[in-house]
């Protein structure tokens, strides 16, 4: 991922950002729609994430695995440097690396986890960051390259147009519903399942 700069981070205080978008649509690991409040709404009140060691390997083994990929697929790359908002709603992205002559994104993972590395099984976490970078640079294709110990998996997602106005309509109804309102998005315990609700201030 590109440094995060001030002009970027003034970008991503006021949009949600791709790589924690999913969480307005399903379960996210790292993230929730309350986290996402709470950073767009209270960023002095939010606490930094600290970067753990699996972090900040992944940081520094990311550009090693870009050129790989890039030698690997027969890909010229140019690193990104810049967030980009998406013209319509209040959703950003960070791209990894731009596929040079082409419409397609390169985003890198270095991952622990064996499984979840097939366009059939992919984590949608990774699937809507990858589908949040294509709708801000209006590209065609995010190819996601994996270094997961000794192995490298690629994974080709595709635009789609629907799971695209998914996204986007989920974003502009969480910024309206929640941010703009300043009604905190509440989680409800209910036989086990796991609902957000809204609640007032």
């Amino acid at each position: 991922m590109p440094a995060l700069t001030p002009a970027n981070d003034l970008v991503r205080s006021r949009n949600v950002s791709a790589s924690e978008c999913y969480a307005l649509l399903g379960h996210h690991p790292y993230s929730s729609p309350q986290r996402i409040y709470d950073r767009l709404t209270a960023p002095m009140n939010t606490k930094p994430d600290n970067q753990s060691e699996a972090m900040a390997l992944g940081s520094f083994m990311e550009p090693y695995v870009a050129r790989y990929a890039a030698q690997k697929l027969g890909l010229r790359i140019r690193a990104a440097s810049r967030t980009i908002e998406h013209p319509r709603v209040s959703l950003c992205a960070t791209p990894d690396y731009y596929i040079l002559g082409t419409r397609m994104l390169l985003e890198i993972k270095v991952s622990s986890i064996l499984y979840g590395w097939s366009a059939d099984d992919l984590h949608p976490h990774y699937e809507y960051q990858a589908r949040a970078q294509m709708a801000c640079t209006n590209r065609d294709v995010c190819i996601i390259a994996v270094l997961v110990g000794s192995s490298f998996f690629h994974i080709e997602v595709v635009r789609d147009s629907a799971k695209e106005d998914r996204l986007l309509e989920a974003v502009d109804s969480f910024m309206v519903n929640h941010v703009l309102s300043g009604v905190r998005p509440e989680v409800e315990h209910q036989s086990g399942v796991i609902a957000t609700v809204t609640k007032g201030k």
